[in-house]
């Protein structure tokens, strides 16, 4: 059984997304099956400093969770560089990671070989 993390970031313009994504991400998790071990809100601009995700980032490096999952990829990434580095992060650190509305799921070989297609795109 995995553990994770769940992080839900809207923007100030946003803020009405952040009850709805959170429960999207727990319902999903109750399928899988996962526990949740870490679930963080955020609210901010995507350009600003992320302290939730530094937080859920900490987690993964201490090995308290086993994936991430997120709403969304613009939620996680402040830009390509940004997406493309944190995603390998975790990579290297056995942590999976699961973006629930774009069905993209690193925890699988499926998902993995679609990540690599889309590191490439990235690339070009």
């Amino acid at each position: 059984m995995f553990r994770a993390g769940l992080y839900a970031r809207v923007s100030t313009n946003d803020q009405q997304t952040l009850s709805m994504q959170s429960r999207a991400m727990r319902e999903y998790a109750a399928r899988r099956g996962w526990t949740i071990a870490v679930n963080v809100r955020e609210v901010g601009s995507g350009a600003a400093k992320r302290e939730a995700r530094e937080k859920l980032l900490e987690a993964a490096r201490r090995r308290e969770i086993d994936v991430v999952l997120v709403w969304r990829l613009d939620r996680w990434g402040r830009s390509v560089t940004d997406l493309l580095a944190t995603l390998q992060e975790l990579e290297h650190l056995g942590v999976g990671f699961v973006s629930l509305t774009e069905a993209l799921d690193l925890t699988t070989p499926a998902g993995r070989a679609m990540a690599g297609l889309l590191a490439i795109f990235a690339e070009f």
